[in-house]
């Protein structure tokens, strides 16, 4: 394709050769580097395309053949042009009209660009977050299929999501032609998204340089404490229940005679670790329903058309029980330039419940594993395992695994104090 348009835009003949000897030609054209093409012969003459500059290397090759050259057909840009060179006007207007095409294009595009809609939404990396929990909250914030591309804003949207699901703790927003792709990474403990809202707080409380307190966010009893501001208000030993003033943020100042003076407020730090006791408590049901698929497979195709959707009958009796995959494929007609109109196809997988009654072992094995979990999901947090007393138990029905567990952690809150001056 490339070397034909170069032909066309170079000029190249397709000519006839007579004479005595065409061997001799041919021969003389491939030493002298002259390339030939499309060679065919025609009762006393062979036919050829040859290229413009090649056509000028002819002459002393066909005065050693003895052979007579003759133009059959011109072809290319340089004898279109000759052969239009008295048409100035026609191509002065087939300009005029190929610029005023292309600029017209370009206000149309981006007319059209501005008047683009969203017909999809892609949302990868989310594992706690439903897509539903997702598509749901986009309605409510106006954003769905059909909205106006040019009335989101990737970077208030991304900020929105993350202020609306703690468990996002990294959104990026992007618009591909009509495509809306939401990437977000999730915190890994799910329990760490109330954390995170307190430590906002305190991250908050502190960027404002604000005086604040230590208070207890638990019960328990203090093991170590290391101040490094402040004002320790407990020591190591103590016992301390949930809100009990830890580290004070007020500083006395002393005058000469010893006596207070006035106050220094600062932003109170200190690591302080408490012995705390949970306890836990597992019921693992020694009867228990499990669900078993049957093999049975269904499927039906079908058009969505924005909210319209429409199935091909033919998906056979109903299944009683079953789970539902749907794919669903957008059409697009440009790269991420989609169309409100998607192929769809639903599969159904049918299954039963069974009734399973597990034996001892295998309750005691499950309640264990359950534990161990447990406790590595705790010590995954920084928290120190310092006694475990949970013990497994059996009555008519289940297998229960109860105790308490004596935990060694980090505790202290930021809060803000109050000052009277």
């Amino acid at each position: 394709m490339v070397l034909k348009l170069l032909l066309y835009r170079k000029g190249m003949l397709r000519i006839s050769v007579t004479g005595e000897s065409y061997d001799r030609f041919l021969n003389l054209c491939a030493n002298h580097g002259i390339a030939l093409w499309n060679l065919e012969y025609h009762g006393n003459a062979y036919e050829m395309d040859i290229s413009v500059q090649g056509f000028r290397m002819l002459r002393p090759l066909v005065k050693k053949s003895r052979t007579r050259v003759r133009i059959i057909r011109r072809q290319g840009l340089p004898f279109f042009l000759y052969r239009c060179r008295k048409k100035k006007m026609l191509f002065a207007g087939l300009l005029c009209g190929i610029l005023l095409l292309y600029f017209m294009s370009c206000f149309l595009w981006r007319k059209i660009d501005e008047r683009k809609l969203l017909w999809r939404i892609d949302i990868e990396g989310n594992q706690q977050i439903t897509r539903g929990q997702i598509c749901r909250y986009l309605e409510t914030v106006h954003i769905e299929n059909g909205t106006r591309i040019s009335v989101i804003d990737c970077k208030e949207l991304a900020a929105m999501l993350r202020k609306q699901f703690d468990a996002f703790t990294w959104v990026s927003v992007k618009q591909e032609g009509t495509r809306l792709l939401i990437q977000v990474k999730e915190s890994t403990d799910p329990e760490a998204n109330v954390k995170n809202n307190e430590k906002k707080e305190t991250e908050g409380i502190n960027s404002a340089n604000l005086p604040t307190d230590l208070i207890a966010d638990k019960n328990g009893v203090i093991t170590s404490m290391i101040t490094r501001k402040g004002v320790p208000m407990v020591s190591v030993g103590d016992t301390v229940k949930k809100g009990d003033l830890l580290v004070k943020g007020e500083l006395e100042i002393l005058d000469d005679s010893g006596e207070v003076s006035g106050y220094q407020y600062c932003a109170s730090d200190a690591d302080i670790f408490l012995k705390t006791s949970y306890e836990y408590r597992e019921k693992i049901r020694l009867k228990r329903k499990e669900k078993h698929y049957s093999g049975k497979e269904k499927q039906k195709i079908g058009l969505r058309v924005g909210k319209w959707q429409m199935y091909l009958p033919g998906a056979g009796k109903k299944m009683q029980t079953f789970d539902t995959v749907t794919e669903m494929h957008p059409l697009c007609i440009f790269q991420n330039f989609y169309l409100p109109v998607s192929f769809e196809k639903q599969q159904f997988f049918e299954y039963t419940y069974e009734t399973v009654t597990l034996t001892e072992e295998e309750a005691s094995a499950m309640a264990e594993k359950d534990l161990y979990d447990f406790l590595n999901k705790i010590q995954e947090k920084g928290v120190q395992i310092f006694e475990n007393n949970v013990k497994i138990e059996f009555d008519t029905n289940y297998c229960i695994a109860k105790g308490s567990v004596i935990l060694i952690e980090k505790a202290g809150k930021s809060v803000e104090r109050i000052t009277t001056e």
